[in-house]
């Protein structure tokens, strides 16, 4: 058994974490109970409850500069060490990280290049690489309780209502120092706000430095300043599209079509849908549909498929079905 096999047999189960990383139920990434869907759901959440009672909300999307790769052991090494877990496992976890280096060989040459020492970033490619990321990032919090943070690996999102607009500045701050002292760099320049308005209200000044959105891509979904998905699926549509004209030119068995269809084109159509399924308007979910039906007409999906696109056209029309209803998948 390797080293990355245990570590995911510790991870399978369930070992307490830190006691920030187990509570605030901001970390979405790398862990059996999150997901890029249950992220946005939540981003979502956040936004609508705080709309009912302010007259805009801000959602800033945060970018850190090579995040994976900037992480110090050493500090790592001490989040670390507040997780509950066996001093044996801990001190494997420390040998893991230690002693880390690289060298280039030039195979032609016939060189290699001088030894390089490692005492930054997550191991990439192992088992303990993405929960090592999530636990250095497990202590960043917001300074002002009201406010909110959602993180999935390195993509993190602050969301303040209208009366903390004026903690932003604070947020913003803390957010920098944090990285600061974790060996990363917060990258104002590719952060964006975007701000949602109740109707009848104006926006606020922009934040000084950050570029201000009218859309954001939200962990790969498209959302409006409005709370529409529209431009998302039209670039859904698009790069479905695109899927289809390749697996076209590939003239491959119908079997073989389908499958791969359904890894590809369905896959990418249907990511994330029960986070911004229930923000598309009734000309979005008609062009999903005939989306799909030609789809199944031109053979890239079993013709059974229609029976399942059938039903659920009837569900969305049913007023006593669930208002939420999520396209079906084959």
């Amino acid at each position: 058994m390797t080293f990355d096999h245990i570590l995911l047999f510790s991870q399978k189960c369930n070992l307490p974490t830190c006691d920030s990383f187990r509570s605030d139920g901001s970390h979405f990434a790398f862990r059996s109970t999150g997901s890029t869907t249950s992220a946005i759901i939540t981003i979502l959440h956040h936004i609508t409850e705080l709309l009912k009672t302010n007259p805009f909300v801000k959602i800033i999307g945060l970018d850190f500069a090579k995040a994976f790769d900037t992480i110090r052991h050493e500090t790592l090494a001490t989040k670390l060490a507040t997780i509950e877990v066996p001093d044996s496992i801990y001190n494997w976890l420390i040998n893991f990280l230690q002693n880390r280096g690289h060298v280039t060989r030039y195979m032609y040459a016939g060189m290699t290049s001088t030894y390089a020492p490692i005492n930054a970033s997550v191991v990439q490619g192992s088992g303990f690489g993405p929960t090592a990321y999530d636990v250095g990032a497990s202590d960043l919090q917001t300074v002002d309780p009201a406010n909110r943070i959602a993180k999935y690996a390195d993509e993190t999102h602050l969301i303040t209502g209208a009366p903390k607009r004026d903690t932003i500045e604070m947020e913003l701050n803390h957010v920098a120092n944090w990285a600061a002292k974790n060996n990363l760099r917060l990258n104002t320049s590719k952060s964006s706000e975007m701000v949602i308005l109740r109707k009848g209200k104006t926006a606020p000044p922009p934040i000084p430095g950050i570029k201000r959105v009218s859309n954001m891509d939200i962990l790969g979904v498209t959302i409006r300043d409005d709370l529409h998905a529209v431009d998302h699926v039209d670039k859904l549509i698009s790069a479905c599209t695109g899927c289809t004209r390749s697996l076209y030119a590939l003239r491959v068995h119908d079997q073989a079509l389908h499958f791969v269809t359904e890894a590809t084109a369905m896959a990418r159509l249907f990511y994330a849908s029960p986070a911004w399924w229930g923000l598309t308007s009734a000309k979005d979910r008609d062009k999903l549909d005939r989306f799909q039906s030609k789809v199944v007409r031109m053979g890239y999906l079993p013709k059974t498929a229609k029976a399942l696109l059938r039903r659920s056209r009837k569900l969305r029309s049913d007023s006593s079905a669930p208002l939420n209803i999520t396209p079906t998948m084959y």
